[in-house]
């Protein structure tokens, strides 16, 4: 059976007093919601528009930005995480190849915010 190719990325989601926030570790890019189901969706989109831009434009090597290591502790502290598979939607011409799948590890963490 032939494997299929697919970039995993982290997402931190938080509830910031009466907004949810979700931050790609691997990225860098941030996104806001009144909703959960929202900021999932939205945070989603973001990623798969990164990335397919990124491939499209042969432009590799600006894909990643790493989010600040304070993000990265309160996802590693997180007790609560869903993983998803996202079919990717390439939007952008010229692309040779975009991986078909991109895995998001979401933890969301109802309690803590960024100091």
């Amino acid at each position: 059976m032939k494997s299929m190719q697919s970039m995993t990325f982290n997402i931190l989601a938080r509830k910031e007093n009466n907004l949810w926030v979700a931050h790609c570790l691997e990225l860098d890019i941030v996104a806001t919601s009144n909703s959960l189901t929202d900021l999932k969706k939205e945070m989603e989109g973001l990623i798969i528009t990164q990335v397919d831009y990124a491939f499209s434009n042969n432009n590799l090597d600006n894909l990643y930005h790493p989010a600040p290591p304070e993000v990265w502790n309160l996802f590693y502290s997180c007790k609560e995480s869903i993983e998803k598979k996202i079919k990717m939607r390439p939007g952008f011409s010229g692309s040779s190849f975009v991986p078909p799948w991109i895995i998001a590890n979401t933890c969301i963490n109802r309690e803590a915010a960024l100091a």
